[in-house]
């Protein structure tokens, strides 16, 4: 009996040192927990002290094409918008008759009802180019006409050809409005704008301005001074003479006694090496030369609200691991990340860290810090490097702790 109750407690003893061994072993052996990072806010210095230089016009606005940022002046009340209109009626005839860079389109002929129409608008003082029964005109030719000395007859005698009527061109106009959420703006009476009866906000003329902006043939039109080869003319100008100052690239005036003057204007800077288009849109000035020198203000300040900003400094800590076993390690910059972003807006960025493991070395990478591609910026990044090594755990550590 004693000799089976000592062989018992021997093999206890056998278990408990082989239990021992396989405990320790795995603590030695085991995987030790990935390290992850705690980020930190990089707290943008960012100045906000550049003010707008709103116009004295009733209503005014800015945005940028390819951004929802809008600021606005003034009660958002639809008025009217002169010859601004004609955009409407280049995109809407654009849309049922497209036309391809460098393509002409079709060639129309006019009739004595577009003769009339030249000399009614003549007759009330309107905006024209002249125009004969029988004459031959390409759709590219009439575009160029309307949006660069504004031609009222032109307009309408487009929308004509288009549609077959004004009224069947009001409709679908106002129905292409209803659809880009241009809700405060009525089309009517003419395509021509001259009529009181077609509308708008200023914050409704920027949404209309980042449409024509888009289009690849109307956006090369309104950029052009001048133009030569329309039948019955020499040379037409453009009547915007803001036109290649201070980045104006389009895109068209107004002004009629109703209206008084507005502009819709789109303009181009480069912060960070990419082309920003800027679009500004100005109602209800005393006058056009109010309006365009009230837009040249705007569009100024709104060029001046650029500044640079510095995302993150070299060597500064974006994120900071917490070492299990003790001690700490932080991610920092490896190089400065500047970029140029108007103050009105807060870049975006992200610090993406991943984890690390014990013995990562000092000045190892952990991650980036990046800047979003953005209307403002291409995508820009520096790395994230540690700035200091990571330990190893000692046995005593790795024995407690088992899991």
């Amino acid at each position: 009996m004693r000799a089976k109750s000592g062989f018992r407690k021997h093999r206890l003893i056998l278990i408990a040192i082989l239990l021992i061994i396989i405990y320790v072993c795995w603590c030695l052996i085991r995987p030790l927990p990935a390290i992850k990072p705690i980020i930190r806010d990089l707290n943008l210095d960012q100045s906000t002290s550049s003010q707008l230089n709103w116009p004295k016009a009733e209503q005014a606005s800015i945005s940028f094409l390819g951004s929802n940022y809008e600021e606005s002046k003034g009660e958002q009340k639809p008025a009217p918008i002169a010859s601004i209109a004609k955009v409407i009626t280049a995109l809407v005839v654009l849309e049922k008759k497209p036309l391809q860079p460098g393509e002409q389109g079709p060639v129309i002929t006019l009739s004595a009802a577009d003769e009339e129409l030249y000399k009614k608008y003549k007759s009330n003082d309107g905006s024209v180019v002249p125009t004969v029964a029988g004459e031959k005109i390409t759709q590219y030719q009439v575009l160029q006409a309307m949006m660069l000395p504004s031609s009222n007859n032109l307009s309408d005698s487009l929308a004509n050809w288009a549609f077959g009527s004004i009224a069947n061109y009001n409709a679908a106009a106002n129905d292409y409005l209803k659809r880009n959420g241009m809700a405060n703006s009525i089309v009517g009476g003419d395509a021509s704008g001259l009529n009181p009866a077609t509308k708008s906000t200023s914050q409704d003329l920027i949404k209309l301005g980042k449409l024509a902006m888009q289009h690849p043939v109307l956006s090369q039109i309104v950029g052009q001074s001048s133009a030569t080869g329309i039948p019955l003319t020499t040379t037409v100008k453009n009547v915007n003479y803001l036109l290649g100052s201070n980045g104006v690239v389009g895109i068209k005036t107004g002004n009629s006694d109703e209206a008084g003057g507005a502009f819709l204007s789109a303009s181009v800077i480069a912060p960070n090496g990419k082309p920003l288009t800027i679009i500004t849109a100005v109602e209800e000035a005393d006058n056009l030369y109010a309006a365009l020198q009230g837009s040249l203000g705007l569009i100024k300040s709104v060029q001046t609200s650029f500044q640079p900003v510095m995302i993150v400094k070299k060597g500064q800590v974006v994120g900071e691991y917490s070492i299990p076993w003790g001690g700490k390690t932080q991610a920092v910059a490896v190089n400065n990340l500047n970029i140029v972003s108007c103050n009105k807006i807060k870049p975006q960025y992200q610090i993406n860290l991943g984890t690390i493991s014990a013995g990562s070395a000092a000045n190892s990478t952990a991650g980036e810090i990046k800047v979003n591609k953005s209307f403002q910026s291409n995508e820009k990044q520096v790395a994230a490097i540690l700035n200091s090594s990571v330990s190893r755990p000692s046995v005593k550590w790795r024995l407690t702790h088992p899991f």
